[in-house]
């Protein structure tokens, strides 16, 4: 089943429909793609809820959150592509992160994994840098010692 604003006002209807919830609705809660926009303006005239339709959708607070941090990690782009490349470098390979784990404890460092952020939530992008940035020197070390270069540029400078 595509994700188009029919189906989705059909879903909508039916799960409303099935739970006798047609006047017990005050408002509905989904992200801001069109296609749920279309979907409730297809239901407006089944969901008349407790103060008719006029707040009916509520856009997801988390997804406009995640809209904006996005939009302000535009400017860390270039920085944050070179740790997801390093990072993704290191995990990719049992034998890498197995030298790094020996690195790490001759240079007297805790090994550490690192995990990659994710488009969908808005906070992974820090907790990604929170876990890397105390490392950032071993770790950066390690990468270019081991692969300085991808497509000819390094993997990660200062």
């Amino acid at each position: 089943m595509s994700h188009n604003a029919e189906n989705i006002a059909k879903r909508i209807a039916s799960v409303i429909a099935d739970y006798g919830l047609t006047d017990k609705i005050f408002a509905v809660t989904l992200d801001n793609v069109a296609a749920n926009t279309r979907a409730i303006n297809q239901l407006n005239h089944v969901l008349s809820g407790y103060v008719g339709s006029l707040f009916l959708h509520q856009r997801c607070a988390c997804h406009i959150i995640n809209l904006i941090v996005k939009a302000g990690l535009e400017v860390f782009k270039p920085m944050l592509g070179a740790f997801r490349s390093a990072i993704s470098f290191l995990n990719l390979s049992n034998q890498r992160i197995a030298a790094y784990k020996s690195y790490c404890i001759a240079v007297g460092e805790r090994p550490r994994k690192f995990g990659l952020d994710m488009d969908v939530r808005w906070n992974s992008t820090y907790l990604m840098l929170k876990h890397l940035l105390p490392h950032k020197a071993t770790f950066s070390v390690f990468i270019t010692t081991q692969h300085p270069l991808v497509d000819g540029q390094p993997l990660l400078t200062d």
